[in-house]
C-alpha cells in the first residue's frame, strides 16, 4: 500500500498512485500543484491544454470522480482569474444584462447579448460532441495531429487576417459562429482558445481584441464544465476538500499570470510563437509515432 500524506483524500491519493505520480510510491501536494500550475497556464494560451495532455498520462485526469474534481477545482480557479483580468468587461455584461431586463438595453446589454450568442451554441454543442466523441479522439495521435493542423490554421489565420475590427464591431451572427467553433475543441490539441482566435483574426478582428474575447468566452465554459464536473464527483461520494481548493489557488494564480502576459504580448506582438509551439510538439509527437 502507497504512502499517502496525512490529510491528503483517500480517492485522489488513489488516484494519484495509479498516474504514478510524486517520488517513489509517496503522494504528495507537489503533484497537485504542478498538474494545476500546468492546466492553468495551458488551458488561457492557444496552444490546448487537453491536447498536451493527452501525451502525459502521468498529470491527465483519467476520467474517474477523483481526477475530474482536481480538473474542475482547477478549471474554477481559471475561471475566476479570468474574471479578475476582465473585471471591468464582467461588470459591463453583468450591468447590460440588468438594464436589458429593465427594458433599457445598452452597450453592455449588447455585450451580454454578443457573449450569450457565443456561448450557447459553444456549450450544448461542446458537451453534444464530447457525449458522442468520448475517447476515440482522445487518444495520442488524435491530439498530435490536432496540434499540428490547427497550429498551421492559427500561423496562417493570424497572418492573413486584417486588424480592423473590435469586439463592438461583432455581429451576432458572428458572435454565433466563433461560437460553434469552439464546440470543435471537444477534440483535444484544437483549443477552446485558438480555434477563436483564429476564427476572429480572419474574420479581421485585432490581436487584442480576438484573445480578449476568445477568453471571455472561455469563462461560462470552464463554469460550466466545472460544475457538471462536480456534480458528478458529489454524487459519487467525493467531498470538497482543501486540496482542492489549493488545485483551484494555483491553477487560478497560473492562469491570470498567463493571461496578463499573452495579453501584453498581443498587444504589439503577433499568434506566431504559440502556432510554432503547436507546430513543433505536434509534429515532433506524430514523427515520434511514425518512426517507432
Amino acid at each position: 500500500m502507497a504512502s499517502v500524506n496525512p490529510g491528503f483524500p483517500a480517492a485522489l491519493s488513489e488516484w494519484y498512485t495509479g498516474c504514478g505520480l510524486g517520488m517513489g510510491d509517496a503522494v504528495t501536494l507537489l503533484d497537485m500543484v504542478i498538474f494545476a500550475l500546468f492546466r492553468g497556464i495551458a488551458e488561457v494560451l492557444p496552444i490546448s491544454a487537453s491536447g498536451h495532455l493527452a501525451f502525459l498520462p502521468g498529470l491527465s485526469p483519467d476520467g474517474r470522480d477523483a481526477s475530474a474534481a482536481v480538473a474542475a477545482a482547477a478549471d474554477l480557479g481559471i475561471a475566476a482569474a479570468l474574471a479578475l483580468y476582465f473585471w471591468r468587461d464582467v461588470l459591463e455584461i453583468g450591468s447590460g444584462l440588468w438594464k436589458l431586463a429593465k427594458g433599457r438595453p445598452d452597450g453592455g446589454s449588447r455585450a451580454f447579448l454578443r457573449l450569450a450568442a457565443a456561448a450557447v451554441p459553444a456549450l450544448v454543442l461542446g458537451w453534444t460532441f464530447a457525449r458522442l466523441l468520448g475517447a476515440a479522439a482522445t487518444t495520442p495521435h488524435a491530439a498530435a495531429v490536432s496540434l499540428l493542423v490547427f497550429g498551421l490554421f492559427l500561423l496562417a489565420g493570424d497572418r492573413l487576417g486584417v486588424r480592423v475590427k473590435r469586439i463592438e464591431h461583432m455581429s451576432y451572427r458572428g458572435a454565433f459562429a466563433i461560437g460553434l467553433l469552439q464546440a470543435a475543441a471537444a477534440v483535444p490539441g484544437i483549443s477552446r482558445v485558438g480555434i477563436t482566435i483564429t476564427a476572429q483574426r480572419l474574420m479581421g478582428y485585432e490581436r487584442p481584441a480576438s484573445a480578449r474575447f476568445s477568453l471571455l468566452l472561455l469563462l461560462p465554459s470552464l463554469v460550466f464544465s466545472a460544475s457538471a464536473e462536480f456534480w458528478q464527483a458529489h454524487r459519487a461520494g467525493l467531498t470538497v476538500s482543501a486540496d482542492l481548493a489549493l488545485a483551484a489557488v494555483v491553477a487560478g494564480i497560473a492562469a491570470l499570470l498567463a493571461v496578463a502576459g499573452l495579453m501584453a504580448w498581443v498587444e504589439t506582438r503577433s499568434y506566431a510563437p504559440f502556432a510554432l509551439w503547436r507546430i513543433l510538439v505536434g509534429g515532433g509527437l506524430l514523427t515520434r509515432a511514425l518512426l517507432g
